[in-house]
């Protein structure tokens, strides 16, 4: 799998994968744009549309209402190492759900690839090339 990151200006960036493009700013209070979520707000979108995607699977699998589901995240930064600290997931589901169901739900979402890369962390290996110009 491949994906690429190109700066577009100021602190935007743009990702590109699949034929799907994602942006990224920074607020104003820290020299940016704000025209688009920061790379921190992003990673925890995708904590929040990973979760979503396998409640819904769990809920269609046993005939679970799904519709306007929605899922809420809140999280704290952390220091010495800048990071995100803690994230609080809620998924919010109409109408009343047994506690088995309800467990079974929480139990599924929490293993969604993003959460198991988390408590599974990978390698990641960062190097630096020289950027060649397209004429």
């Amino acid at each position: 799998m491949g994906m690429e990151i190109i700066h577009l200006d100021g602190w935007r960036f743009e990702a590109e994968c699949r034929g799907h493009h994602v942006f990224s700013d920074q607020p104003v209070e820290e020299v940016g744009g704000d025209t688009a979520m920061t790379p921190v707000e992003l990673f925890i979108a995708s904590i929040g549309f990973c979760i979503g995607v396998y409640a819904k699977l769990f809920c269609d699998r046993h005939k679970i209402p799904s519709e306007g589901m929605a899922v809420h995240l809140e999280w704290e930064m952390a220091e010495s190492p800048n990071r995100v600290g803690q994230v609080k997931v809620e998924i919010k589901l109409a109408g009343e759900i047994d506690s088995t169901s309800a467990d079974s739900i929480l139990r599924f979402a929490r293993h969604c690839t993003i959460h198991n890369t988390l408590t599974n962390p990978p390698k990641i290996n960062v190097t630096l090339s020289p950027l060649i110009q397209k004429t």
